[in-house]
């Protein structure tokens, strides 16, 4: 008998031992499925009301740039540290505290209850007030604060067997909530502190414009670009004007030297001309003898002189002469041109360099004066953006003091509590369902137990299901004596 009852428990004897115990099976499921139905009946109705918040980026996190442009959101995750800080400050001990005094003690202790029992046995309510503790600790046993996965949506809960009481609990822990959350958020100093700040900027900025102007006055710069512009220009004009002299100095050099070289090979005296001088004292008195004979008439006479006047004539006397020569002269007065031309040219060509030179030195005083001016440019730029961020700041103060003053902050309640009437505790049907299960599950485990701890046939049907052999002879029981 016990080699088989160790034998491996098969499928045909499983169901021999439920059926061998069914009734004590089917009492323990009732009993089970009817304490956990009375049980439910009996608990208090726990109802839950539910507020949703969202958290947007606040003005803390926006930054708005002095130079203009849209706003900029900075350092802000959205679903992380923000809203984990802000269900810190939801499950803050001191707005517990500052609830049950809103509240009161007695509302968010003892309770009614509405319990069949509770109302048939109903005691008369004492007149002692619970401790603050105890209300407390209430609250924060039946208060539930979580996230919405993958959102920016804090989800504000809380269980209370009044359904009505639950609701108000709710509103006002998120109105406590939005006033703690903005003096968390906002600095009362702040105010005061970027009007001072923005008034010492300010004063800076105008004293670096100032020290700017006095400098632009002093050395007389208007634009500096624009100064450098014109300078390189007339630098680059100056070195072409100073090329050019050179390229004629050395035009006139040679010029020089050729005439120099033209006057070498010249005589300074040479024949200008060469004439006949035909009024000699002979022909002068031959020609005074003619006239006399002339008025006398004597045609023979007059004959002979004419041809004595003709012979004379042809004798004729040659006359040179000499002097400067007209190519020397023009060649020499070309020399004194071509001189006098390369003193001007090297006056001029030393103009030139003094121009060039003054020039290079406005350029180089111009760029020491380009570093200063940058300087003090900078220094402008710093102060006036930071004078605008701080203008910027202190305006954003005024309007977040202003905004604070009427609630405005970055929690939107998306959701207000409302009185829920279908109660979430306790759920009879799940309790029952879960009540029968687990007196099933008892009852199948006692019917194993019992068959363990004593195994034996009861029935002639007992050993031929389990033996699976037929029975061929059933001996009685003996009663035993005076029975």
């Amino acid at each position: 008998m016990q080699d088989q009852i160790i034998t491996p428990v098969q499928i045909r004897t499983v169901l021999y031992i439920i059926k061998k115990h069914k009734w004590k099976i089917l009492i323990l499921f009732l009993s089970t499925v009817v304490t956990v139905a009375v049980g439910s009946l009996m608990a208090t109705p726990i109802y839950r009301a539910s507020s949703r918040l969202l958290v947007k980026p606040g003005r803390q996190d926006v930054y708005v740039s002095p130079t203009g442009g849209s706003p900029s959101i900075i350092n802000y995750s959205g679903d992380a540290e923000k809203v984990n800080a802000e269900i810190a400050i939801l499950k803050s001990s001191s707005l517990a505290i500052a609830l049950v005094d809103r509240m009161g003690v007695s509302r968010l202790y003892g309770f009614p209850d509405r319990t069949l029992m509770g109302r048939l046995f109903e005691k008369k309510e004492k007149n002692e007030v619970p401790s603050v503790e105890k209300a407390y600790g209430s609250v924060l046993d039946s208060l539930h604060v979580s996230a919405v996965p993958k959102s920016s949506v804090i989800v504000v809960a809380f269980d209370w067997p009044d359904p009505v009481i639950a609701a108000r609990v709710v509103d006002g822990l998120v109105d406590l909530y939005l006033d703690r959350h903005l003096k968390v958020h906002t600095n009362p100093q702040t105010y005061s502190l970027l009007e001072g700040q923005a008034k010492q900027w300010e004063q800076k900025l105008r004293d670096s414009e100032k020290e700017l102007e006095v400098f632009k006055l002093r050395y007389s710069i208007t634009s500096l670009p624009e100064q450098r512009t014109i300078l390189l220009r007339r630098l680059s004009q100056a070195e072409s004007e100073k090329k050019q002299t050179e390229t004629e100095i050395q035009e006139n050099l040679e010029l020089v030297a050729s005439l120099e070289a033209q006057l070498s090979k010249l005589d300074q005296k040479v024949q200008l001309r060469e004439t006949v001088d035909k009024q000699s004292d002979t022909l002068a008195a031959l020609k005074a003898r003619l006239v006399e004979l002339e008025l006398q008439g004597l045609k023979e006479e007059i004959n002979r002189v004419k041809e004595m006047i003709a012979e004379e004539e042809k004798k004729g006397r040659r006359v040179v002469v000499s002097g400067e020569s007209p190519v020397r002269q023009n060649l020499e007065s070309d020399l004194m041109r071509a001189r006098a031309r390369f003193k001007a040219l090297e006056a001029r060509q030393q103009n030139q360099k003094v121009q060039i030179a003054a020039y290079g030195e406005e350029l180089r005083a111009l760029d020491g004066f380009e570093n200063r001016l940058r300087e003090l440019e900078r220094k402008v730029a710093i102060n006036e953006t930071n004078y605008k961020l701080y203008l910027t700041k202190f305006e954003e103060a005024k309007i977040s003091e202003n905004m604070d003053k009427q609630k405005i902050a970055s929690i939107r309640v998306i959701e207000p509590a409302i009185p829920n009437m279908k109660a979430i505790k306790p759920k009879k049907k799940q309790n029952v369902l879960i009540g029968g299960f687990l007196g099933l599950l008892a009852g199948i485990g006692m019917a194993f137990l019992i068959e363990f701890i004593h195994p034996v046939f009861r029935t002639r049907e007992d050993v031929e299901q389990f033996l699976g052999l037929r029975v061929l002879a059933t001996l009685p029981k003996e009663k035993e004596a005076g029975a």
